[in-house]
């Protein structure tokens, strides 16, 4: 770890703070995940959420930069065709400065939402009375759990940081799904004063009251979205006329999902999306997809993504279709250091809040925590992401999901002890 970042153990008397703050808080902890349940936003649209975040921030003493400032001018890739008022500026940035020197230190929660209708019937938030109000969009990763115990990491060490050292961020950051806010968020700046950065993710397989410190296997990815354009004709009379970009368009998916044939770790690509055509009686002259690559290692992806583009070029002239390519969100994969996995490991001893450490845990999905947790690394700083054990009632991204509400304090009082270590709290 860096040589500004403690490794002692907590005191007995700061444990025991800690504690009684994040008993304290349990309750407005557990309404927030609800209430933002109740209302999720897609990525870049998160605008009330944001609000409500802003408002418990300022209300808790921070300093919060939020809206148009967040951001500035750097790129937010993947807003929708019309946005709405707003969209783009969400996410925000709680600092505190102590004062005195020491680390600066970044705790990172997700804000998003997913486009998914919500079960009803017996499903937990239905049933008690929290599922989400917007139709086709629910919180079905966790988001509305990571959003509200950041809230509650701010509350519990808001009083202690009078003794603290160093510098807090506390980052709210919108777009994770897609790999779209980490990126802005790391261009914008906020990252480079960065010495000690950690993100925190509920469930991923992991069972409650236990958590996983030594992560690998984050993957990187990225994703395009191709337009081809052929030639329309009468698909009786004269289809030689014409120039398929559907055909073209079934081509690129099929071979596409050949390219994940690799002997290196993590090698993935899935074309998810794909419209074509007008009437059956039509050689159809447009067609869209959409396509995501994966791969362990940040390098395997930058090498699987130029095959992938030169096969789609070349296969759209092959067909005698024009051919464009916009890249969308993207995250690159990680690893967390040995020392920042013993550190974690150590405070959650101290603070006593999981009782069961797995030894690894390979993560197998992109977070774009990873970006962020790189490019902190490449600065000479520490990164590490971690999974935090909750039940789920179904797996993540699927109508059903939600997890065990239970480990919403002990996340809490996780987050607020790897603070107060990192940033030298006395007690």
């Amino acid at each position: 770890m860096s040589e500004h970042l403690t490794q002692a153990p907590l005191s007995p008397g700061l444990r025991q703070r800690l504690r009684e703050l994040s008993d304290q808080h349990q309750e407005q902890l557990l309404a927030e995940r609800r209430a933002f349940h109740a209302k999720p936003e897609l990525g870049w649209q998160e605008v009330e959420t944001t609000a409500a975040i802003v408002e418990a921030l300022v209300a808790s003493g921070y300093d919060v930069v939020s809206g148009p400032a967040f951001l500035g001018e750097v790129e937010r890739r993947g807003l929708s065709d019309d946005p709405i008022p707003g969209e783009g500026d969400t996410g925000c940035i709680a600092l505190f400065d102590t004062g005195r020197p020491g680390p600066t230190v970044c705790m990172r929660v997700d804000i998003d939402a997913l486009p998914i209708t919500e079960a009803g019937g017996n499903h937990a938030p239905a049933a008690q009375g929290f599922a989400s109000t917007v139709p086709g969009v629910m919180h079905a990763c966790g988001h509305d759990g990571h959003a509200a115990i950041g809230l509650a990491v701010a509350r519990i060490v808001k009083p202690l940081l009078e003794t603290g050292r160093g510098r807090l961020k506390l980052l709210f950051q919108p777009a994770e799904e897609g790999g779209r806010g980490g990126r802005a968020v790391s261009d914008a700046g906020w990252m480079d004063d960065v010495d000690l950065f950690f993100a925190i993710h509920l469930g991923l397989g992991v069972p409650s009251d236990t958590a996983a410190f030594a992560v690998h296997g984050l993957l990187a990815n990225a994703r395009y979205e191709v337009r081809l354009t052929g030639r329309e004709a009468h698909a009786g009379k004269t289809p030689e006329a014409g120039r398929s970009a559907l055909l073209a368009a079934c081509q690129i998916a099929l071979g596409l999902h050949a390219m994940a044939q690799s002997s290196r770790p993590g090698i993935r690509v899935n074309v998810g999306l794909l419209t074509a055509g007008t009437a059956v009686n039509i050689v159809p002259g447009e067609a869209t997809l959409t396509f995501e690559m994966r791969a362990q290692e940040t390098e395997d992806l930058e090498a699987l993504d130029k095959r992938c583009v030169d096969f789609v070029q070349a296969t759209a002239r092959a067909h005698g279709c024009e051919v464009s390519m916009t890249r969308g969100g993207s995250a690159e994969g990680y690893a967390n250091p040995a020392p920042v996995a013993a550190w974690a490991e150590r405070v959650n001893a101290d603070v006593g809040a999981f009782a069961t450490i797995l030894p690894s845990l390979f993560f197998g999905a992109s977070e774009d925590a990873g970006t962020l947790a790189r490019r902190v690394a490449a600065r000479g700083g520490q990164g590490g992401i971690f999974v935090l054990g909750a039940d789920l009632a179904d797996h993540h991204h699927t109508p059903h999901f939600d997890f065990d509400e239970g480990a919403l304090s002990k996340s809490a009082l996780l987050g607020a002890g790897l603070i107060a270590s990192a940033m030298q709290v006395e007690g």
